[in-house]
């Protein structure tokens, strides 16, 4: 390791207060997003990890842009109503601080999953199965309190297929 690596620190460190969010809090807030999705977690669980206090986008292949917490249930509602069960593998998850609270998130998602008998969502695999790969950039902000509660919430998520 070359001194100049040795000698510094990663961006955004030290932490003003061992209680600020970082890039870590960051990274299992998504781990939980998407484990929330697996085990079907009332909708309410999810949309209380919305901004509430500045506009949200949440763009997902083939429906239109949500741009509330209701919308988001809605479609969350949906997504429960036609599958079965759903898993999300990330991988190279990035994350880097903008200041002020507010951090950009990239990742790559494998999206698997089964849809109910009577569905008409897509499906590319036997059995009424399903697995699409996702690119997924998101915008997040820290919001105040203890980084152990959790204080994470997505402003926008813009997911497309690859």
């Amino acid at each position: 390791m070359t001194t100049e690596i040795i000698n510094s620190l990663s961006p955004g460190l030290p932490p003003a207060t061992t209680d600020a969010v970082n890039a870590n809090d960051v990274r299992r807030f998504v781990y939980t997003w998407f484990t929330m999705f697996e085990h079907r977690a009332p909708a309410a669980r999810l949309t209380r990890n919305l901004a509430a206090d500045r506009p949200i986008r949440l763009s997902f292949p083939g429906v239109e842009p949500l741009l509330d917490a209701g919308q988001f249930a809605e479609w969350y509602g949906q997504l429960l109503a036609n599958t079965v069960w759903n898993f999300h593998e990330l991988a190279n998850v990035t994350v880097r601080a903008e200041g002020d609270g507010a951090y950009q998130v990239g990742f790559d998602v494998d999206w698997q999953g089964g849809v109910t008998d009577d569905s008409s969502w897509p499906t590319n695999l036997p059995e009424r199965r399903f697995r699409f790969a996702l690119r997924q950039q998101w915008s997040v902000i820290a919001r105040s309190g203890n980084a152990l509660e959790d204080p994470v919430s997505i402003v926008e998520v813009t997911a497309e297929q690859r």
